[in-house]
């Protein structure tokens, strides 16, 4: 990097509750970031009862409060992003540890080469063996959501990949990072597990609390024109530590919340009706088959001997199951007061 280029100032947003498993970890790695510039870490917790707080005081964060009856992850982080003051905003979740000392310098080193890029995220999660199960496969497939990964709209590349195969237009590949054009219609899911913006541009997205989703926000910025973003070959580590079941209750969870609940104040979906039909019943055939996903382990497995990968089928299997019953009760649900609205009309 030229030497004439000045390291920008950066704030850490990140939602809490109950996070003390992991938050030390956390904010240690973003401490102890090689990094000559300002740095302040924001805090919205959402009424921990455990050591979250004193932890976080530790680490010498700045803690908002978020009233419980308010408080959700997404919702938590919005309060952090509004309270932020300096020039890159980070984002991060209270269960991601920065792999390395110099991870918030490559991450930004984009940035500052180059005036068109808008942000960047890490291109894979980190993969160590002595992870949990569940945190293995997410690494080795970029995600834990096998629709998002069939849709290839996850914004981490698996391991099956050498190559760059998000989505987005490859525009150049540079020493550190792929330089790439992103499109309004077609954004992978950016945003978590380490993304990093120009908080300049917030102005130009709608961060509200009560609107705020990180996905979102990058649709915002590129239906404005900023469609620049660096996907950097670095590692970003993501503790989970969810066992199958716990980790669909919470599929369950977000389908509820994000896709049906808040669908109003959203303006991007994992799956689109108008765009993503045939995807879908590609899914359920590739699910249903059985074959087709444990062929995509054995892919995986021939490159890293982990049996992490032969978990894929039954994450197929078990999120279809909970999408499917989920929007059918959401359905039904909806019927249901379509009719006793229709009734109390006429009355």
């Amino acid at each position: 990097m030229n030497k004439k280029n000045k390291w920008p100032s950066v704030s850490v947003a990140i939602a809490t509750r109950n996070s003390e498993r992991t938050l030390a970890l956390c904010l240690s790695s973003v401490r102890n970031q090689n990094y000559p510039s300002g740095l302040e870490i924001i805090i919205a917790d959402g009424g921990s009862v455990d050591q979250t707080l004193v932890i976080a005081r530790r680490f010498k964060s700045r803690i908002i409060n978020v009233p419980e009856y308010k408080q959700n992850a997404e919702y938590n982080k919005g309060v952090a992003v509004k309270k932020c003051k300096n020039e890159i905003l980070l984002m991060i979740d209270h269960d991601n540890i920065l792999p390395h000392k110099n991870w918030l310098k490559n991450m930004i080193r984009p940035l500052v080469e180059d005036s068109t890029i808008i942000g960047s995220g890490v291109l894979r999660f980190h993969y160590d063996k002595d992870m949990s199960l569940v945190d293995r496969y997410s690494a080795l497939y970029g995600g834990t959501d096998p629709v998002t990964i069939f849709f290839n709209k996850s914004a981490h590349q698996g391991y099956l990949y050498q190559n760059f195969h998000l989505k987005g237009e490859l525009v150049e590949e540079r020493k550190y990072y792929y330089k790439v054009q992103l499109y309004p219609n077609a954004l992978p899911a950016l945003g978590g597990n380490g993304s990093i913006l120009r908080r300049s541009l917030l102005k130009y997205a709608n961060t509200k609390a009560q609107y705020f989703f990180h996905i979102d926000i990058h649709v915002d910025l590129a239906k404005k024109g900023y469609t620049t973003y660096a996907f950097v070959k670095d590692t970003i580590i993501h503790l989970t530590n969810n066992n199958f079941i716990p980790f669909l209750r919470r599929r369950r969870y977000f389908i509820e919340k994000y896709h049906f609940v808040d669908h109003t104040k959203r303006r991007y979906s994992i799956y689109d009706s108008k765009t993503d039909k045939s995807a879908l019943l590609g899914y359920v055939v590739y699910s249903l088959s059985i074959i087709l996903p444990t062929l995509d382990a054995m892919r995986g497995f021939i490159k890293i001997r982990d049996y992490a990968w032969f978990l894929h089928p039954l994450m197929c299997l078990g999120i279809l199951l909970v999408y499917g019953i989920t929007t059918i009760k959401e359905g039904v649900k909806n019927v249901f007061l379509a009719g006793n609205s229709s009734v109390g009309y006429r009355g």
